[in-house]
């Protein structure tokens, strides 16, 4: 493909994926190897937005990642058009527990959860709530921009988002507390099972 199929394709990328993607994931996604070019290409489409003065902006965040999102001044503005997750009382729950201990390993919060926080999670990346990166033999999960935007934060910043949800989660979630306040008497065989598990899930 030429420059202007390889930008229209990242850009695609950036749209549909909801969360910061680094170049290796873009690389490997999307079959362009040059990293080099891949910044590039992503500079291209964030100086255009900006050229025009969108609302939308693309900006790299987390160090090495990037991210196509709504400029903070317009996004507080819309929020209330933006649909609502339609969560159940256990999704809700590994999403809060997510939020609270982000980064957070997929194979303590399946400790912490139980084995149907597998299905949740799952929901919660198809609707761009979460996202999991490889880490070691599991994943690591934590909130995205769309996460931040639906419940009202400025920015999808970690450190604020958890300290909201050490609220959420200490008030209404006593079950989660007396797990996590027991972890490091038992959880080392729980957590080994758990990496087991997300392995299988992997090859699966």
């Amino acid at each position: 493909m030429g420059l202007l199929e390889d930008k229209a394709l990242v850009e695609a990328a950036l749209f549909v994926s909801g969360r910061p993607l680094s170049l290796n994931e873009l690389s490997k996604a999307l079959g362009i190897k040059s990293l080099d070019y891949l910044e590039k290409l992503i500079e291209l489409i964030a100086a255009e937005y900006a050229e025009r003065k969108s609302a939308i902006e693309v900006v790299k965040v987390l160090g090495d990642k990037f991210v196509m999102q709504v400029k903070q001044e317009y996004s507080q503005k819309v929020i209330h058009l933006m649909p609502k997750p339609d969560l159940r009382t256990g999704e809700l729950k590994t999403l809060a527990l997510i939020a609270y201990l982000q980064p957070i390993e997929q194979s303590k919060i399946i400790k912490l959860r139980g084995s149907q926080a597998y299905e949740h999670i799952k929901k919660l990346m198809e609707m761009g709530l979460i996202y999991a990166e490889p880490h070691e033999k599991t994943k690591l999960l934590g909130t995205t921009q769309k996460f931040a935007e639906l419940y009202g934060f400025p920015e999808n910043d970690p450190m604020v988002i958890k300290e909201a949800f050490r609220k959420v989660v200490h008030a209404e979630y006593t079950d989660i507390i007396e797990k996590l306040e027991s972890e490091g008497s038992d959880g080392t065989e729980a957590g080994a099972e758990a990496d087991k598990n997300d392995e299988v899930e992997e090859s699966s």
